[in-house]
């Protein structure tokens, strides 16, 4: 019977991450739901030193849904434009636009600063496409470090933005696109570019909040692009993407930057949809005909546009897939005891070594426990839990997930 039970929980898990969840009822996330927001400014998420060796604090601006009380709340973390060399979390209209709207919709949403390149630095390299990649590189271990500092607000702050740590979807506009992109689909050290300056450390960096999972679940690209596009592969995580295709700075197709000096040949939104596409990535695109770069910075007609498309993306794959489950599979990973006695508090183990997070769902699709991991191999303190079938869904840092079924007896 645990089998059948086991076979049963897996068919009605897949048929929930499929099917709207009640969190989506009447409008939530696709109609205006909270008539304001509370704006927290100048949250210090972490701090690293630019290329001239200065120590910069790290900030953050978070907009929280006036009137909700709800603490599970799905997370967008934006970024400015400006060519890595100017910008700010309160000067890019249009990401302040859109923090402004999404969190009437319900999301909690956050605008971030992050490292700057000196522009000289950038226009008199003797190397203007390894100087432009180090900026980028750069930027992105300060978002990583600021989706590490999310989930650390879960785990050691008491949660005091109400989020879900496993829904936390970055994206930005320009530069901010082009450093959520990489931030997501560069992830191996084997991807990275030649000659970056060793100094720089590893992907994951050292901007703050170490040992938290910094993979995000999905992206938004607004004028965007990648250094390669072939980083996107099977499984990735899925975005979504506007782009002018009169585009001068940053090209919609595979061509080369130029936001006023020639950097280098980058993958735009057309480019990177062809590949998604080809193997296998959810994404979508909204192509602006005759439009140049970022239109909506300058037009509330394309910023209508940018909102809905986004809005939609967002609520189909929240509401109807679930977001931050990405695989439906096992893997050769453990977890034992299983079956798992109902009867006291026991620890749970793992056969290796996990990172990342883990939730606990009931067959009603409850969670009903949800813990952060930093290379433990055991959950201490284990609930008392009603005997039945339940799914262990680990969300692992790059935020790919496995599904492990759990008998409790």
């Amino acid at each position: 019977m645990k089998s059948v039970c086991c076979i049963f929980l897996g068919l009605s898990f897949h048929f929930a991450l499929f099917t709207q969840i009640p969190e989506c009822n009447n409008g939530m996330y696709q109609t205006e739901q909270f008539s304001g927001f509370t704006l927290q400014s100048n949250i210090q998420y972490g701090q690293a030193v630019n290329s001239e060796g200065v120590n910069l604090p790290l900030l953050l601006d978070i907009y929280l849904p006036d009137g909700d009380n709800r603490t599970q709340r799905p997370v967008l973390l934006l970024a400015h434009g400006g060519s890595f060399i100017g910008g700010s979390k309160t000067a890019d209209n249009s990401i302040v636009e859109l923090c402004s709207r999404f969190a009437k919709l319900g999301y909690v949403t956050a605008s971030m600063n992050y490292r700057l390149e000196n522009p000289l630095t950038i226009f008199l390299s003797p190397d203007v496409e390894k100087t432009f990649i180090e900026a980028v590189y750069r930027a992105l271990q300060d978002q990583k470090a600021a989706i590490r500092y999310l989930r650390k607000s879960v785990a050691e702050m008491g949660n005091p933005y109400g989020i879900d740590p496993n829904r936390i979807v970055v994206g930005g506009n320009s530069a901010g696109a082009i450093l959520s992109l990489h931030n997501v689909y560069l992830d191996k050290a084997s991807e990275v570019p030649p000659g970056i300056n060793p100094n720089l450390g590893d992907l994951e960096g050292a901007s703050g909040n170490p040992g938290y999972p910094s993979g995000a679940q999905a992206v938004i690209n607004i004028c965007g692009a990648l250094a390669d596009s072939v980083w996107i592969e099977p499984g990735n995580q899925p975005f979504v993407s506007l782009h002018g295709d009169q585009d001068g700075t940053v090209p919609h197709n595979t061509d080369i930057a130029n936001p006023g000096i020639p950097l280098m040949e980058v993958d735009g939104s057309l480019s990177l949809y062809q590949r998604a596409q080809n193997v296998g990535v959810r994404n979508d695109l909204e192509l602006w005909y005759g439009a140049g770069h970022s239109p909506q910075n300058s037009s509330a007609a394309y910023m209508d546009s940018t909102f809905w498309y986004v809005r939609d993306f967002l609520w189909d794959m929240i509401c109807n897939e679930q977001l931050g489950i990405t695989t439906q599979q096992e893997s050769n990973s453990l977890v034992y005891p299983n079956p798992f006695s109902k009867s006291a508090n026991k620890r749970l183990y793992f056969s290796t070594g996990w990172t990342g997070s883990v939730r606990l769902v009931d067959s009603d699709g409850k969670v009903v426990l949800s813990r952060e991991l930093n290379s433990e191999t055991q959950i201490n303190e284990m609930p008392v839990l009603p005997a039945g079938c339940y799914s262990l869904v680990w969300t692992k840092a790059n935020g790919s997930s496995e599904i492990h079924k759990i008998v409790v007896n």
